[in-house]
């Protein structure tokens, strides 16, 4: 690692601005570029997250331990940043589609709508057996991937698959005993995606 980055990353932390400044300018370009392809470059958030990821080198600036590049170590935090906000937006809005899917897909056009809609999706959750309710809830609404399930739960992929796939059946049934449509439920007769 070049002494001459260490010694602006040090400097930059310490509050130089000038030091900021010409981290800044160094790095921006490459950041902003980095984020806008994970996010989107239309992505509102894609300038915030460049800001957090400077702001995050400047407060790790102590863990920078120089093994590579500092572009590369500011690279890493704006990748990790970047993945964060992309997951922490899908984790969020995945309740809110598990519920319009139970929902009859209905736009809400009164405030008891979400209410109901909510309501649908815990009765629809409560036809499954704990175990593929766990299942579904930490894959589909809160989007860990099946390794991740595995870790939390203590249970095999290949357990934890079999019942996310009859937990998926059991709620096609229960929605289609209500008349609901489920081929837009993940794993259901359709595409895995919203109709426009």
């Amino acid at each position: 690692m070049d002494q001459e980055e260490r010694a602006l990353l040090t400097r930059a932390a310490a509050g130089d601005d000038a030091a900021v400044r010409r981290l800044y300018r160094d790095h921006v370009d490459r950041v902003f570029r980095t984020v806008a392809r994970i996010l989107g470059s239309s992505d509102p958030d894609v300038e915030d997250v460049v800001q957090q990821t400077f702001l995050a080198a400047l407060d790790g600036a102590d863990r920078f331990d120089g093994r590579s590049k500092l572009s590369t170590w500011i690279i890493g935090i704006a990748t990790r940043r970047a993945l964060d906000q992309a997951r922490d937006r899908w984790r969020r809005s995945r309740w809110q589609r598990v519920t319009e899917w139970v929902g009859l897909g209905r736009a809400a056009g009164r405030p008891d709508d979400t209410h109901d809609s909510k309501s649908l999706a815990e009765w629809a959750l409560a036809k499954l057996t704990p175990d593929q309710r766990t299942v579904f809830v930490l894959h589909e609404v809160e989007g860990h991937t099946l390794a991740e399930v595995s870790a939390m739960t203590g249970t095999g992929i290949s357990t934890l698959h079999a019942r996310l796939v009859a937990g998926r059946k059991r709620l096609d049934a229960a929605l289609a005993s209500i008349g609901a449509e489920t081929n837009s439920l993940p794993g259901g007769g359709g595409d895995d995606h919203d109709a426009t």
